[in-house]
């Protein structure tokens, strides 16, 4: 809110004077923009969607009024408001602040959500609060609560706080039933009240908010001028070099930490946006190598610790954090003074909702800088800064007719009424906006597959004239939904739409490191025993699968024919937007024949929101890929480019049409020849084949794709479903909000398209699971249309084969653009697994002890060891390896040294102890070595030492092979 002089005139004039009396103790007196423009309608009972950009006073805009109607009517029993948000980290935030106002006002606000208390939930129940802070799913909890929904029916007014946030998954088309249920139990129509950041789609979020048939009054503040944008390409000064090698990385890599940490010194509260998980833990972790006090924050850690992150910058005590998607929204973190975006933020909206973090306050304003790592990354963030001043937005997809949700609902209808006609049921789900063109059809189909599982049944509707069964209750939408045993369970089970995914180690087999956490997805679709994969810089081999979903795996050297490692997807980049980069590529080649290198720098210098470095670094891209002789690909026009045995299909089309025609154009060229694997980025689909690519080979393909029709397209691509269905990933989740498997359960892709796939087959499971894709992840509509373009010939399809090396351009999907080098693991200059291992256990400490003499031990690394141990008392070489022998070994020992009796147990101890000694007696330091891998015990290491080995890394190599035996089936061994 504004400070200053207070004006009758402004909108706090219509409020309360108890509320005008505590605005003037907070010391508030001018409403800002938001609260000018929204109290009014609100007070008057006006369906509201307020659209401000962070830090602008929006949740005090829909506060006030609403508080200021509850004072009215606060005699009224029941809960009279509720106030939803998407996180429960919102929830607190919320509390606090509406404390003071419940004080004030002598109104109670309390919070329920799934960690809320046994006893204050009893509590809510006995004495429901005057307003009541929620989350989607408690909301859908409570609703068939019989004393709960007693409560509900008080309901006046509803706030949806970053309703933008609901709006675009599977959440928000449950919570969006979940209203018009909510609706059907209230005694009148409650008045609602979005908040959302700037959309492109306002109309679409209002829409969504009010459901069908009800006015709303959009109110959209404009951005303020204020904001602030730069991009910054840092380049290495001599002692980035110097710091390169500290830190294992490159010098470019070390010059964008050292710009991070000069940030962190000039200003007093940061915070460092990156685009995913894994990106935020290896920048944070390289900033602390380099002393800097930062912290990590995204969701995969637990609620105590971002809760503790989040007091301690708040205090004032931690300077920076670097954090994903979670902190966009409008967690409290108290004032943050800059906000940096590390490389593309891939849309406008995401880079307006972050830097809209920094500013708050009076005579202040929202500031980010972005930090790129290659001139594509330039580009694109040149394009996404233009957008957001231009207020090009992108639009919220809404999630339409999803039917897993749709059957989630039906039960939930089912226990609010007890029993409910179809008819009746598609009256009141069409009222909410992602089901306002759902058919009879679909719903019967989907009742009827409920109905098959238990979780619902179907009988004949009673004609209400002749009082019997039979006559017009036979019309399918007479028919009557009723609960079963299974009902209630089945709902609460599923109350929430986020798909339970798992995480994994990935363990390097030859030291037994951590190497990093992959996501489920990639798990499930990709990984296999043999499998090459990227993560964290290097090249990695899967070995094998431990027992609790570990990934073993050795490095390898041989990049070609690996894929990537992804921990969760990037946020896709829209077509337009690629689109746009395409378009500005295409630009500066005509700038640059037009008026060369430098010229080019001065005319974009005044132009661009960035340094002279970053155009430089675009323009020289350009100008190799010019000297290259190929064209640059825009929005219509599109290069098939081949290098050894692989193709790069070059559009400008955004991730999800290029997956799209990934799909297709695979199975297109698996005619000609066999394709080892593809992947798509924004801007290129990277097919890899078997063989290298010939200049016949090359044109022959260009042909195909060219004669390819848009309805080809989409036989090829069913064709691929038909053969080996992509998705089953993502109907596993889809067949779990179903009731159809239970939640959780670890079924990889393989086993499950074995087991389950045909079963789910025409069932809305499969329907589904199809739109959902088709929506989410794979645009089949963009891509025909691409390809339509191709055969009709508005648009172009050039070709370039060079065996020296790829374009410029196709370098970035090439060398996996989006892992830049300050988040790759450090480079070893140990080459393979065999060296790894033995670095690894030459580190190792080791203890040995004489079984000769009882009186001599060694106690170091095991690279210290000689390569024939003795025993420097007696000279003795039965020395056992302690490290692997039972704790109660000196026990036994000194049992033994002073003749005291001993136990069966001791006996099988020293047993051991001797053929540990055995072997070093036999083979000496080799011996020890063998006995350090982890699996690998007396009879294990006597069996690999006993073989003859021409060179020393065959052994290694047993090692290896040893210990990925014992993991992989290490439940059915006992100690050898």
């Amino acid at each position: 809110m504004g400070r200053g002089e207070y004006s009758l005139a402004s909108s706090f004039s219509v409020l309360n004077k108890v509320i005008r009396d505590a605005l003037a103790e907070l010391g508030f007196r001018v409403p800002t923009e938001p609260q000018r423009r929204a109290i009014e309608p609100i007070l008057k009972g006006e369906n509201v969607l307020l659209i401000a950009p962070s830090g602008t006073g929006k949740t005090e805009a829909a506060l006030l009024p609403v508080l200021n109607n509850l004072l009215l009517h606060s005699e009224k029993p029941g809960i009279g408001a509720l106030y939803v948000t998407p996180l429960r980290a919102l929830n607190r935030d919320l509390m606090r602040r509406l404390s003071f106002w419940a004080s004030r006002l002598g109104l109670t606000v309390e919070v329920r959500h799934g960690d809320t208390p046994e006893a204050e939930r009893r509590q809510q129940v006995l004495k429901p609060p005057d307003l009541l802070i929620t989350t989607p799913e408690t909301l859908q909890a409570i609703l068939p609560g019989k004393r709960m929904r007693r409560h509900l029916r008080s309901v006046r007014h509803l706030i949806v706080d970053e309703i933008h946030e609901l709006a675009e998954d599977k959440r928000g088309a449950q919570f969006a039933v979940a209203l018009e249920r909510l609706e059907a139990l209230t005694s009148t129509s409650f008045q609602r009240i979005g908040l959302s950041a700037t959309v492109g789609s306002p109309r679409e979020i209002a829409k969504f908010l009010v459901g069908i048939g009800r006015r709303v009054r959009i109110i959209k503040v404009p951005i303020p001028k204020e904001f602030r944008y730069k991009i910054e390409f840092p380049y290495p000064s001599g002692e980035d070099y110097v710091l390169a090698q500290g830190l294992y990385t490159t010098p470019e890599a070390a010059a964008r930490l050292t710009r991070l940490r000069e940030l962190i010194s000039n200003h007093g509260s940061m915070l460092i946006f990156v685009n995913s998980r894994t990106n935020a833990e290896m920048l944070s972790h390289r900033l602390r190598m380099l002393q800097e006090a930062v912290e990590v924050h995204h969701g995969s850690l637990s609620r105590e610790e971002r809760e503790r992150i989040e007091g301690s910058f708040k205090a004032g005590s931690l300077r920076a954090i670097v954090c994903t998607s979670t902190l966009e929204l409008g967690i409290d973190v108290g004032s943050v003074d800059l906000v940096v975006q590390y490389m593309s933020p891939r849309r406008a909206t995401t880079l307006l909702q972050r830097i809209g973090r920094s500013g708050h306050g009076p005579a202040r304003f929202p500031e980010g800088i972005i930090i790129t790592a290659f001139p594509e990354d330039v580009l694109e963030s040149i394009v996404v800064v233009e957008r957001a001043k231009k207020g090009r937005f992108e639009p919220v997809g809404i999630h339409f007719n999803a039917q897993d949700v749709l059957a989630h609902q039906l039960a939930g209808l089912v226990l609010d009424k007890g029993s409910i006609r179809i008819k009746d049921a598609l009256r009141l789900i069409r009222r909410a906006y992602p089901y306002k063109d759902l058919d009879l059809v679909t719903l019967l189909k989907v009742t009827k597959f409920m109905e098959s599982l238990g979780e619902i049944k179907l009988e004949k509707g009673r004609d209400a004239e002749r009082g019997r069964k039979g006559g017009l209750g036979n019309a399918p939408e007479e028919r009557i939904l009723r609960g079963t045993a299974r009902t209630k369970g089945y709902y609460y089970e599923n109350l929430s739409m986020i798909p339970d995914e798992r995480r994994y180690p990935v363990l390097d087999l030859s030291t037994g490191d951590f190497v990093a956490t992959l996501g489920d997805e990639f798990v499930q679709m990709k990984a296999k025993v043999g499998l090459n994969f990227i993560c964290k810089g290097r090249v990695w081999r899967i070995e094998g699968f431990g027992e609790k979903g570990e990934i073993l795996v050795t490095p390898v050297e041989d990049p070609t024919a690996a894929i990537p490692g992804w921990d969760g997807e990037l946020l896709p980049l829209p077509r337009d937007l690629a689109q746009d980069v395409g378009n500005l590529r295409a630009f500066l080649a005509e700038l640059v024949k037009l008026k060369g290198v430098e010229g080019s720098i001065d005319s974009l210098a005044t132009q661009w929101p960035t340094d002279r470095l970053a155009i430089r670094k675009v323009i020289e891209e350009t100008v190799t890929q010019i000297d290259f002789k190929a064209p640059m690909p825009t929005k219509d026009l599109f290069l098939l480019e081949a290098f050894r045995n692989f193709l790069i299909f070059h559009s400008c089309q955004g991730e999800q049409i290029n997956r799209a025609l990934g799909y297709i154009l695979s199975t297109l060229l698996e005619r000609r020849i066999r394709v080892r694997g593809w992947w798509a980025d924004s801007y290129r689909v990277l097919l890899e084949a078997f063989e290298d690519i010939t200049e016949e080979g090359l044109e022959a393909f260009r042909k195909d794709i060219i004669s390819l029709t848009p309805e080809g397209a989409e036989g090829l691509f069913y064709e691929l479903l038909e053969r080996e269905f992509p998705f089953a990933y993502y109907m596993k989740f889809v067949a779990e909000r179903f009731g159809a498997l239970p939640r959780g359960l670890f079924i990889p892709e393989r086993k499950f398209s074995e087991r389950y796939f045909s079963s789910f087959l025409g069932t809305p499971i499969y329907e589904e699971t199809l739109r959902y894709v088709l929506k989410e992840k794979v645009d089949l509509g963009g891509a025909k249309e691409v390809l339509r373009l191709l055969h009709s010939g508005k648009a172009g399809l050039h070709k370039i084969l060079d065996i020296e090396g790829p374009s410029p351009l196709a370098l970035g999907i090439l060398n996996k653009f989006f892992q830049a080098p300050e988040l790759m693991a450090p480079e070893s200059s140990l080459k393979d697994s065999i060296a790894h291992m033995r670095t690894a256990i030459a580190k190792e400490y080791v203890e040995l002890f004489c079984l000769a003499c009882l009186g001599w031990n060694f106690q170091g690394r095991v690279e210290d060891l000689p390569e024939e141990p003795r025993c420097q008392i007696c000279g003795s070489g039965l020395l056992a390896v302690m490290n692997k022998l039972n704790p109660h070994i000196r026990e036994a020992l000194d049992k033994k040294r002073l003749g005291i009796e001993m136990t069966e147990s001791d006996r099988e101890i020293l047993a051991r102890a001797r053929r540990t000694a055995d072997l070093v007696l036999s083979y000496g330091k080799k011996g020890v070595i063998a006995l350090m891998v982890t699996g690998i015990g007396p009879q294990t290491a006597s069996r690999i030492l006993a073989l003859a080995y021409d060179q020393e890394e065959e052994f290694y190599r047993g090692l290896i092979d040893a210990k990925l035996r014992y993991l992989t089936t290490r439940e059915y061994w006992k100690s050898d």
